[in-house]
């Protein structure tokens, strides 16, 4: 793996933050994913195609008016992308929240995300 293709990771994070303050970088989200990508964060159903994915992180931001996320990147044997991060938000109320976990990025040809999983979560209110 090469950094430019860990650094999709970078601009994945980067452009997330950034949706909090201004939602019309979501239209964004295609530099980073592949057309066809899967997010899929726990739990929950996996969202497949970026119109999928765009309504996905859309809904998810909608009701915080911070976030600030800090993360490592290992590239395993397998050329998977292990994402560690933590992130930190303040809803519109002013209550904070945060959550750390573990993330699996796989990348295309491109370099752009074919598939992202978050692995675990552990939150925090305050």
């Amino acid at each position: 793996m090469t950094q430019t293709t860990e650094a999709v990771v970078d601009r994945y994070i980067t452009l997330v933050d950034r949706a909090v303050h201004e939602p019309e970088t979501l239209r964004e989200l295609g530099s980073v994913f592949a057309q066809e990508a899967t997010v899929q964060f726990g739990e929950m159903p996996p969202v497949t195609g970026m119109a999928g994915i765009t309504e996905f992180y859309r809904r998810f931001y909608s009701d915080m008016a911070d976030s600030k996320h800090v993360w490592t990147t290992t590239v395993l044997d397998d050329g998977t992308i292990e994402v560690r991060f933590i992130a930190a938000w303040r809803t519109p109320d002013g209550q904070l929240g945060s959550q750390g976990g573990i993330e699996h990025v796989t990348v295309d040809a491109d370099g752009l995300i074919r598939e992202l999983r978050v692995l675990s979560l552990e939150s925090e209110g305050a």
